[in-house]
């Protein structure tokens, strides 16, 4: 464990780790390769991310609604000066949206993969404007690296796949 951080903590961190790390290799997985299928890694995300929320309820806010907002908007308030405790209800939404996706894919998985790409494009812009203000904005010096290198690294390789089928 890292020197200052206690075990309640260091879950805390650990499971949103777990959580961003199932997120990117989702994206990042190639077809026909030996390993966990995106699919797997998306579901062991959505696994961490929950983990994470119960975490953070448990050991930070009692399982007080209250408190979490309250914190939010006071951590909010200090990296941009306005004490908002939007981004807890933000939070709420990425757990609905992402459950939702994960229940899709695995109990009507041709209807998932035929989607409108509107419907995907919208997904993930929302998952990564989390993601990014997770880590790059709201996170420790170790997760904004986590974040900046999920950032140019997902984005180097989307760029360098496009014009090519997926």
């Amino acid at each position: 464990m890292p020197r200052g951080v206690d075990g309640d903590d260091w879950a805390i961190r650990l499971t949103a780790f777990l959580a961003f790390a199932g997120y990117v290799l989702a994206l990042a997985r190639r077809r026909g390769r030996a390993g966990p299928s995106g699919s797997g890694w998306w579901a062991l995300g959505l696994a961490a991310l929950l983990a994470h929320l119960a975490c953070a309820f448990h050991f930070a806010h009692s399982w007080s609604h209250t408190r979490a907002l309250a914190a939010t908007a006071a951590q909010t308030a200090e990296v941009t000066g306005i004490g908002t405790g939007v981004g807890l209800y933000l939070n709420y939404a990425l757990a609905v949206v992402w459950l939702a996706d994960v229940a899709w894919l695995r109990l009507a998985k041709r209807s998932h993969e035929n989607r409108p790409a509107w419907m995907g494009a919208v997904l993930h812009s929302f998952m990564a404007f989390m993601w990014f203000n997770a880590t790059v904005v709201f996170g420790s010096p170790w997760g904004q690296a986590a974040g900046w290198a999920a950032v140019i690294g997902l984005g180097g390789w989307f760029a360098s796949r496009r014009g090519r089928a997926c």
